[in-house]
């Protein structure tokens, strides 16, 4: 059994020297502006956007729009500064099936799937012609996959996300180095520039428009209900951390605490 133990944490050493930074997340102390009290403005794990000191007792929030630069002044006095370390997430921490609540009650599962005979598609040329992807297709045979229904600020209170998960070193990779995502930047004075491990997930497969997005791709005991394509649109992106101590999953600057 120890041998086990030390075998598993072997496997994740390498991500659990680089993931366990530490998460700054920005929250609205009081409505202001376009914020509700308790709504995160920013955090460490935004690649486009992000909070810097300008002085005693004013921030400067800015961010890179496609190379359209753009801040405003924020008082200090109006925000509420958390800081979480981010963990690793190992696979034996989820086993078959996890489910994570929010304090409101909004819910998210991390499962096992199986692609139960439907495969991944692509798209290539400028007529975007659907073929196979043969390689993600194979990949995705047995795999863990996130649904839930989350917490918005914004027109909708609620939202699907939806999503494939990679496993890599034996846990389920939430973690990204800010200079390896599409977004970022590799010079040092660029609004974009992320020199360290970010929470990030970008749904780069969804359902096929025919089949509706909001419809769940997977059953209740994980498997596939259609085939996934690569996403065409902007995709949805999450803000996303394993937070160990808390017990939670942190996902937009809520927690969603593990259930038993």
């Amino acid at each position: 059994m120890k041998k086990f133990i030390l075998a598993t944490f072997t496997l994740c050493l390498p991500l659990l020297l680089c993931a366990q930074g530490t998460l700054t997340a920005y929250y609205a102390k009081t409505a202001f502006g376009d914020y509700k009290q308790g709504q995160l403005i920013v955090d460490t794990n935004d690649p486009f956007n992000r909070m810097v000191k300008h002085n005693k007792s004013t921030y400067k929030y800015e961010g890179d729009d496609g190379g359209e630069n753009y801040s405003k002044l924020i008082r200090k006095s109006q925000v509420t500064v958390k800081q979480y370390k981010m963990s690793p997430l190992s696979v034996e921490t989820i086993g078959q099936e996890a489910t994570f609540r929010s304090s409101d009650g909004f819910e998210v599962r991390i499962f096992k799937a199986h692609a139960a005979g439907h495969r991944f598609f692509r798209f290539e040329g400028e007529d975007f012609t659907r073929i196979c992807d043969e390689e993600q297709t194979r990949a995705h045979q047995e795999f863990y996959a996130l649904r839930g229904t989350l917490k918005s600020y914004f027109i909708d209170e609620r939202w699907q996300f939806q999503h494939p998960l990679e496993v890599e070193n034996g846990c389920i990779k939430l973690y990204v180095h800010g200079t390896e995502l599409p977004y970022g930047n590799d010079d040092k004075g660029a609004l974009r520039y992320r020199p360290y491990v970010m929470g990030f997930l970008e749904q780069r497969w969804v359902v096929p428009d025919s089949y509706g997005y909001d419809n769940p791709a997977f059953d209740a005991h994980g498997n596939l209900l259609t085939d996934l394509e690569a996403n065409r649109d902007i995709p949805e992106t999450l803000s996303i951390a394993w937070l160990e101590s808390e017990n939670a999953l942190y996902i937009n600057g809520i927690l969603y605490y593990k259930q038993p």
